[in-house]
């Protein structure tokens, strides 16, 4: 599911202006064991209690996550006008948007770093996560659809991804200040029973990209030490996470960049280099990369959400832009047909190479204090898109 895969990176700290996205360049590959060094199955059961579970959509909920299992079974995670101010809420449809129905939700409002938001995250019918990422955060896990929550008593989140039966993660000791003893940890989807490790190159802070699919799974850092060098570090594993290859990767030290795989072979990447971004693709896995070519500059905020290995649609963050879609690997890029109203697009996903969806910004409630987002979504790859009404 490339719905269910989120990096977090940079938290809680400045990016250098720089220049340069290299692509292109040959790795060479060192096998690291990422054997695990202890298993923990020690969750705090602070199970959520659901009033609302099976009732309508919550007065003013407005979506803030998506994820998906199929092209009819995704679920919303968002915020809703509560006695408190603004509560957590999660909804569900079975019936690819046509009704909803709202389900248990962990409380997330407020906890993390300033300016933080709540991520969704299903794996299955049963299996799902639910977490804000970095100093402060949270990770709850539900094991029975969302009928109940608990809190798996877990380090700062730095990374995050679903594939292949498991759930992987980059932790860390972090403060408000500093994220420190960064490790890799996977546990399957099913039941709390994480296996920690060490990471299999040594970062040089948190800024991070995890993804997942199926059993490949991908790291994009900075190695320690290496921040003027000319490439930074992809380390890839095809078997679950227990072992990597780390190579040079396809985007600046130092800036991050977001790794988004539409197969086992192919990536989609955009890597910041300061003040605007590139952006690259791989056909072998990651190994590596060549650059897309755009018919426009594109800001650091610039996302890729691949539909297939051929078809993908960039999203440019930026107020009043329109999003870009091609449909022969970037070789070509048209303007897809889109409801009026968005003022930019927060997020966009695609379930199977048909389906996909999008949060997009419209504007900002006065006097809820409260950005407006809509769903959208789109049946034919991109091509048009359509609201999605919550009823």
């Amino acid at each position: 599911m490339r719905v269910d895969v989120v990096g977090v990176a940079g938290i809680g700290f400045v990016l250098l202006l720089a220049a340069g996205c290299g692509g292109g360049s040959k790795q060479r590959p060192a096998t690291v064991p990422s054997a695990p060094i202890s298993t923990t199955t020690t969750v705090s059961m602070i199970t959520t209690t659901a009033p609302s579970t099976g009732s309508a959509v919550p007065p003013g909920f407005v979506p803030l996550s998506f994820t998906a299992i199929s092209e009819n079974d995704y679920w919303l995670l968002g915020g809703a006008p509560c006695v408190a101010g603004r509560c957590t809420a999660i909804v569900r449809t079975t019936d690819g948007g046509g009704s909803f129905t709202r389900i248990a939700a962990p409380e997330l409002q407020g906890l993390g770093p300033p300016g933080s938001q709540a991520t969704l995250r299903f794996a299955d019918h049963d299996d799902g996560y639910a977490f804000v990422a970095g100093a402060g955060g949270a990770l709850y896990a539900t094991h029975d659809g969302g009928t109940s929550w608990h809190r798996a008593e877990r380090r700062s989140l730095i990374a995050f991804a679903t594939g292949g039966g498991y759930v992987y993660a980059v932790t860390a000791g972090c403060t408000p200040d500093r994220c420190a003893a960064l490790r890799f940890e996977r546990s399957p989807v099913s039941r709390d029973a994480w296996t920690s490790s060490a990471m299999p190159f040594t970062p040089d802070g948190p800024i991070l990209d995890l993804s997942a699919h199926g059993t490949n799974v991908w790291l994009l850092g900075t190695r320690a030490g290496q921040i003027a060098t000319r490439h930074d570090v992809l380390a890839r594993s095809t078997d679950a996470g227990q072992t990597f290859a780390v190579g040079d990767g396809p985007c600046y030290p130092g800036l991050g960049g977001g790794v988004t795989p539409s197969s086992a072979n192919v990536l989609w990447v955009v890597c910041p280099t300061g003040m605007m971004a590139g952006a690259a693709r791989s056909t072998d896995g990651g190994v590596t990369f060549a650059p897309l070519h755009l018919r426009k500059s594109i800001p650091n905020s610039t996302r890729l959400a691949p539909a297939s290995d051929t078809a993908a649609v960039l999203i440019i963050d930026a107020a009043g832009a329109s999003p870009l879609l091609t449909t022969d690997a970037g070789a070509h890029w048209a303007t897809p047909r889109t409801p009026a109203g968005a003022v930019s697009w927060a997020w966009a996903g695609f379930t199977d190479a048909e389906t996909g969806a999008a949060l997009v910004q419209t504007r900002y409630d006065t006097a809820g204090r409260v950005q407006l987002q809509q769903l959208w979504r789109t049946t034919d790859g991109g091509s048009s898109w359509r609201i999605v009404r919550f009823r």
